[in-house]
């Protein structure tokens, strides 16, 4: 008799003794432990096959958009699957990509083994069909299922209630005057969220000091309502300060039509994901449907609020000539927006899409099918692109242009990482710093809680990203020598010796500075640094 355990979870769980053969795998910080157990888990053969099936995984979302058009999810030359975050892969929200790999290892380690049983402890039920098409004669024991994030019911809860935000917008603009003077031309205008992506001292944090005084900024605060929520008040407290600033609002440019496009698409796109239930989506003869509907069932929401956004944009853009349209992330769903919106203005409009963070060859964000993209509109059967990309190095920029990306150039600095020129380093050996990433802040906790422990000498402190969900900290707020900062990135690298990530960009600003950088490989994660270390 042959057993394997795959656990996901954050403690530790203890096996009794047994006198059979018994395999684990291990997804997060926590561990199995017991006698005689063979751990199949393996970062870097994870992050390798992560490599070599990354092209694969591409062209085959990719060919997920003909059920798109078949469906007539189509408006202004676009297919409306572009929008969504399933065709930009964004590995960071869902976990198919990493279920992938990690099946795929496990079916290469257990290649000759004859399978009897298998327990999965802590799993979404999305990955236990998976698991089961691929070892459909192993019998399988669930246990501790966890719920999915994203539920039918909140997802169109919370939908309402951003159109309902779009139409309080829509009034309030009616009654409060433009606070300020912009222009109606610039040379360039740069596209940003307002007040996220500002500094405190009022630099845009990804476009540094690039933008020269005659230009102008473009600012959203609205967004989707997924990379910033705010309320009513603040909407009015920030709208008048970005027009103090001189930056030009596109919020402004909503209007009650714009509620009723959104509408109409959330209706198409509900019946089609209704539809659509039954749809089986195999890859390389796993059975992923649970997770491919997932995030369907979360780029509907997407979709259907950039759908709102889009007649802001439009408007805007008609209203305010320029000569060069500088936004970023040209690879999600908002920036592909923007691409598709603006390509319909004048020709003589140069798009230029800004690289926002950082490129590697296991990040699938940057990564396109051959063919798929395309400048010009239609948009039909190719997502909508930039003229030109403007990428922060020659590696990124290589990830670019393997991709299909047009007119890729390397900045002649990074200008988001200007500040580490103020950096005093210090170098101090008894701090270190913890820099997680958007969502994993409490696995790399998990992870080092052993070490925190043991070197009591040390301070760690802790950064946590600024849009993350932190409420994982209050459990840590009793360790003494952890330290919960909120100094600047920059203050806080002056400062240590020692930097950990997981794929944190920090990692990489780190070693810049000639810092010891540890980027800790989670158990079945793929780790998407670029300062991993997956060849042999």
């Amino acid at each position: 008799m042959t057993q394997l355990i795959i656990y996901r979870g954050s403690d530790t769980i203890t096996l009794p003794s047994t006198s059979t053969t018994c395999y684990i795998y291990q997804i997060g910080s926590g561990q199995i432990k017991g006698e005689g157990l063979i751990n199949l888990n393996d970062s870097r053969r994870l992050n390798q096959l992560a490599e070599e099936i990354r092209d694969d995984y591409s062209i085959w979302v990719y060919s997920l958009n003909e059920l798109f058009l078949e469906s007539g999810l189509t408006t202004d030359k676009l297919s409306l699957f572009f929008l969504t975050d399933l065709s930009c892969k964004r590995a960071e929200f869902f976990d198919t990509f990493d279920c992938v790999c990690n099946l795929l290892l496990i079916r290469e380690k257990l290649r000759g083994v004859e399978l009897t049983n298998a327990r999965l402890i802590g799993v979404e039920s999305q990955f236990a069909l998976a698991f089961r098409s691929m070892f459909p004669a192993t019998i399988l024991e669930i246990e501790k299922r966890t719920q999915p994030k994203i539920r039918p019911v909140r997802r169109l809860v919370s939908d309402i209630l951003y159109l309902f935000r779009v139409v309080a917008v829509v009034i309030v603009n009616t009654l409060i005057h433009a606070n300020g003077v912009s222009k109606r031309y610039a040379p360039r205008t740069f596209f940003s969220i307002y007040p996220q992506m500002f500094s405190k001292e009022g630099i845009e944090t990804k476009y540094g000091d690039y933008p020269d005084t005659d230009d102008n900024f473009a600012v959203s605060i609205l967004t989707d309502g997924m990379h910033q929520k705010t309320s009513i008040v603040n909407y009015v407290v920030w709208c008048r300060a970005a027009e103090s600033k001189g930056y030009k609002v596109i919020d402004r440019y909503l209007a009650l039509s714009d509620v009723s496009s959104g509408l109409y698409w959330a209706g198409k796109l509900w019946r089609f994901f209704i539809n659509k239930n039954d749809q089986v989506y195999e890859f390389k003869n796993i059975d992923i449907s649970g997770l491919i509907k997932t995030e369907l069932l979360f780029s509907i929401s997407r979709v259907m609020r950039l759908c709102v956004l889009k007649g802001a944009l439009r408007r805007f853009l008609e209203s305010h000539r320029t000569n060069e349209l500088l936004y970023y992330p040209c690879e999600y769903p908002l920036g592909r927006m923007v691409s598709w919106i603006s390509s319909s203005l004048e020709s003589t409009l140069l798009r230029t899409g800004f690289q926002m963070s950082i490129a590697s060859n296991r990040r699938l964000e940057q990564f396109l099918a051959p063919g798929e993209a395309s400048t010009k509109a239609p948009f039909l059967k190719q997502a909508p692109i930039p003229d030109r990309v403007l990428a922060e190095d020659a590696t990124a920029a290589s990830i670019y242009r393997y991709s299909g990306y047009k007119n890729v150039e390397v900045m002649d600095k990074i200008y988001r990482y200007a500040y580490l020129e103020g950096v005093n380093l210090q170098k101090n050996r008894s701090s270190h710093l913890i820099a997680p990433g958007l969502h994993d802040g409490a696995i790399i906790l998990e992870h080092l809680r052993k070490e925190i422990a043991t070197n009591t000498a040390i301070n760690y402190l802790v950064k946590p990203h600024p849009r993350a969900d932190n409420t994982y900290l209050t459990q840590w707020s009793e360790i003494e020598n952890l330290i919960i900062s909120t100094q600047s990135i920059g203050a806080l690298l002056s400062l240590v010796s020692h930097v950990y990530v997981t794929y944190s960009s920090v990692g990489v600003e780190a070693s810049r500075l000639g810092l010891d950088v540890t980027v800790i490989n989670i158990p079945g994660r793929v780790n998407t640094s670029p300062l991993a270390n997956v060849r042999d």
